[in-house]
């Protein structure tokens, strides 16, 4: 899975590439393709380079079965990202380290953004305005939401959370118990698979892009929010269209 820049704009541009086969949606990361394809790396929403993040080698090896919790020198928790799709669904992998897993809220459309949540901002069609908005919780619980933004700015962003994101699939698996709070977990993860027509969109054809963006928000040890295009909005805010980037099918 390829992640560059597109030089016309500087935005990111993420691969998601065709599987020839369906996922078993079950928030299993060791398993095909997932096992297969290279992650690309959430960064500080805000741009700036991570403070006391670990080297590349000791990221991907918290992202193996066997490995233990991120040892506490590195307050930098990263966020491993995967895409691809069969064709009929966009399947998205999220893989969180973190040494505390928590979270209160189940159910749907609970404010789980105030906690731990991973979140995918997707615009399938010509303007970024006209965006869905998806998230999900360690603990199983989701967001889904349409958002009207003509301006391209929160204050006058309209969010439909009445829409329902049908066929959406989703999984999580939690490498810890978020009831103990003991620093010890080693992570979670977040597995979705999206159907194009629940997001009002045809099968993509090959070289089509979307606009999008990805995130993770986790509010423990004073706070870490990542995004795969930085916004670089301060104080933070995901929802600047301008800033997503460019998902190529």
């Amino acid at each position: 899975m390829a992640d560059r820049t597109d030089p016309a704009d500087e935005l990111p541009v993420l691969s998601c590439r065709r599987i020839g086969g369906r996922i078993r949606i079950d928030g299993d990361p060791d398993k095909p393709p997932w096992n297969v394809l290279e992650p690309t790396w959430l960064v500080p929403a805000d741009g700036r380079p991570p403070c006391d993040a670990p080297p590349p080698d000791v990221a991907r090896a918290q992202l193996a079965p066997d490995a233990g919790p991120l040892p506490a020198r590195w307050r930098w928790q990263p966020t491993a990202l995967r895409v691809c799709h069969d064709g009929e669904r966009l399947y998205v992998l999220f893989q969180c380290i973190d040494r505390d897993v928590w979270g209160s809220h189940r159910g749907r459309n609970a404010p789980i953004y105030e906690e731990e949540v991973v979140e995918a901002f997707l615009a399938p069609g010509a303007d970024p305005g006209r965006y869905l908005e998806l998230e999900a919780s360690p603990l199983g619980a989701w967001f889904e939401a349409r958002v009207e933004s003509p301006e391209r700015r929160r204050a006058t962003m309209r969010v439909d959370s009445d829409w329902r994101c049908a066929g959406w699939e989703r999984a999580v698996r939690v490498r810890g118990d978020p009831a103990r709070r003991d620093g010890r977990h080693v992570g979670w993860s977040a597995e979705w698979a999206i159907p194009f027509a629940s997001l009002g969109a045809a099968p993509p054809a090959p070289a089509t892009r979307w606009r999008a963006n990805f995130y993770r928000i986790d509010r423990a040890d004073g706070g870490q929010l990542s995004a795969w295009s930085p916004t670089l909005a301060s104080p933070p805010d995901f929802h600047l269209p301008d800033r997503f980037g460019w998902l190529e099918f």
